[in-house]
């Protein structure tokens, strides 16, 4: 199916996210009950439970695209979606925890078109804000007895997600580091977003099969989607990508915006390695600044344009989908949950924010 199709196609979220929503609300609301220490406002703030005064706020709070796969990746494996319940919550919180640092790291004073939690707190409370969303991330996995997990099920689902949200912050590490250089590779720019992104996507995948599978987990099947998961999480971050330098006003981003960061994602990963002559120069002149004006983001963004960058972009996305899908149809999965992926994978190509 192409690019186009797609478009017409998907222009919201797949249907199946809906029939997770609420129970995926309830829980993540239930990990800070009880918890009435200033600090936890800046976690339900941020959840887009309440505004800045603490009153209750009718943001949606994102997607929570890393729970709602933990859930369907157990119906996938013929299982109940509640018994992965508590490994979506965890990563809900883990990958939250890390959005908090990584305003604070990008100086960035908006999300969701809100403000973020250090342009409203302060910087030490982001830091610790965000450290006790990791904390409480951790303490939801012990719910995984509460729905019959084995106790070896359930070191092996902690052991998996430490190791992931380990290679989550290294991926955050390259990517800062990555701003300092003078230009990176494609495959650098590859297995930073494996880190970065797809770690948490591919572990929310395998865990929510190992875990909801009954009868005891299936580990090849397990395996099996976890390589669809890892193929998504490039999928989202390639796309995120692109709009970051192109997604315009429905990101909440202005055009450029990662340009003017100097931001070594993908569109500028491309441009620079495959940029000639005054392009070339140009280019890494660009990137060479200390900052940039105006003048510089529409000179990057002709460059990309001359280079057809964002169809680049656009086709390494697409060719991670075509494996996905090749392992989705290999696979048997129960009910509909291979069309609810192949959903996905098809709205996550043409998402526009």
């Amino acid at each position: 199916m192409s690019t186009a199709e797609n478009q017409v196609r998907t222009i919201g979220l797949p249907a199946f996210f809906a029939r997770y929503q609420e129970p995926i609300d309830v829980a993540l609301r239930a990990e800070l009950d009880g918890l009435t220490l200033p600090l936890y406002e800046t976690h339900r703030y941020y959840m887009g439970w309440t505004d800045v005064d603490g009153s209750p706020s009718s943001n949606a709070g994102g997607k929570r695209l890393r729970p709602t796969l933990s859930l369907l990746a157990a119906e996938a494996a013929g299982g109940e979606p509640e018994k992965a319940m508590p490994v979506g919550i965890s990563l809900e919180y883990v990958h939250n925890f890390s959005l908090i640092h990584d305003d604070l790291e990008d100086q960035d004073r908006i999300r969701h078109h809100r403000p973020t939690v250090w342009a409203v707190w302060g910087e030490s409370t982001a830091i610790v804000s965000g450290n006790a969303m990791l904390k409480i991330a951790d303490r939801a996995m012990r719910r995984l007895s509460d729905h019959g997990v084995s106790p070896d099920v359930i070191l092996q689902a902690q052991h998996s997600l430490t190791a992931n949200y380990l290679r989550m912050m290294e991926g955050q590490y390259l990517d800062i580091q990555f701003e300092s250089l003078p230009s990176i590779t494609v495959d650098q720019y590859l297995d930073m977003i494996e880190r970065k992104t797809g770690a948490l996507i591919e572990t929310a995948v395998f865990l929510g099969s190992l875990v909801g599978r009954p009868g005891g987990p299936d580990r090849e099947f397990s395996a099996g989607l976890r390589s669809v998961g890892y193929e998504l999480g490039r999928i989202f971050q390639i796309r995120d990508d692109v709009l970051g330098v192109w997604g315009g006003q429905e990101t909440g981003k202005p055009v450029g915006a990662d340009i003017q960061r100097k931001k070594k994602a993908l569109p500028a990963v491309h441009a620079l390695n495959m940029a000639t002559g005054a392009s070339k120069d140009r280019i890494t002149e660009i990137f060479a600044k200390d900052e940039l004006d105006g003048d510089d983001v529409e000179d990057a963004l002709q460059v990309m344009e001359e280079l057809q960058t964002q169809n680049y972009c656009q086709s390494l996305a697409e060719e991670r989908w075509l494996r996905a899908r090749g392992v989705i149809k290999s696979l048997e999965l129960a009910g509909d949950t291979a069309r609810d992926l192949e959903d996905l994978g098809e709205f996550l190509l043409v998402r526009t924010s």
